[in-house]
């Protein structure tokens, strides 16, 4: 049963940890600055959070690093194996970082495409005006995400006898849930997917952190540099429309899925069987 309730528990764990980091930001930031109670009255937490993207920054660093502290405790990570570098096959490795990138590539084209709302699209822009903001998303909060979901709960499940394939796609798809965000659930599941799967062949949070870090840093330095007007950024009409996009969508499935294919027939896994 630790591989079902363990897994989970890290979820609960992960939520409690941002609401009582981001309850206690709000508070010393309160202590700071009286005055952004009288804020909070007139226009809610959303529009302090908002102004104040320091206390969402430090809220899911902290509450991130809290986690990965109590799924160590549990024994959920294998501390020796998360970041050695030395086990990878970079040959293949780099393969599935090409695939990785021309999936992610997909995956934002499409959910353009399907538009749902973005609920912390304003929170994400603020957040990108501040290099702590930018440092959390593009660098910590993916570290801390990996080794929260590929390391704690995927890894952890696989260690304990649970099929490779059950496994990979509940990681996955706990990962687009904890997102809370309509526009990013199905596709963040859907990188989670790709995380994992290069997550059980590498044996380790090395290649997923990379790509993860890569996705979201350019994302944030977007946002940085455009501001609101990112919200405008169309990848449909910069290929030239939709015809054009289906298109490309067909060419980098099928290059994605053939270097999938190759990475996973070719590269040998390092620590984790099953």
């Amino acid at each position: 049963m630790k591989k079902i309730i363990y897994p989970i528990l890290a979820v609960v764990a992960f939520l409690v940890m941002q609401t009582l980091a981001g309850i206690g930001l709000v508070v010393f930031f309160l202590v700071l600055q009286p005055e952004l109670l009288k804020t909070i009255r007139t226009s809610g937490f959303e529009n302090i959070m908002n102004s104040q993207p320091a206390i969402i920054s430090l809220a899911i660093d902290l509450s991130g690093i809290a986690t990965i502290a109590i799924i160590g405790l549990l024994g959920m990570i294998n501390w020796k194996q998360v970041l050695n570098v030395k086990n990878i096959e970079w040959k293949w490795g780099t393969v599935s970082i090409v695939a990785a990138i021309l999936g992610i590539f997909v995956l934002d084209i499409m959910e353009e495409m399907i538009d749902l709302p973005n609920l912390m699209e304003d929170q994400f822009i603020a957040m990108s005006r501040s290099w702590l903001g930018i440092l959390s998303i593009g660098v910590v909060g993916p570290i801390i995400e990996e080794f929260i979901f590929r390391e704690g709960i995927l890894g952890y499940m696989l260690r304990n006898g649970m099929n490779k394939w059950v496994a990979i796609t509940a990681s996955a798809l706990l990962f687009g849930i904890i997102h809370m965000n309509p526009a990013q659930i199905p596709f963040a599941a859907a990188m989670g997917f790709i995380f994992s799967i290069i997550y059980y062949k590498t044996g380790n949070i090395v290649i997923p952190s990379i790509l993860h870090i890569l996705n979201n840093s350019f994302v944030v330095v977007m946002m940085y540099i455009m501001g609101d007007a990112a919200k405008d950024v169309s990848f449909t009409e910069g290929l030239g429309g939709y015809p054009i996009v289906i298109v490309h969508l067909i060419v980098y499935l099928t290059i994605c899925t053939t270097l999938f294919q190759k990475f996973w027939k070719n590269y040998q896994p390092k620590r984790i069987n099953n």
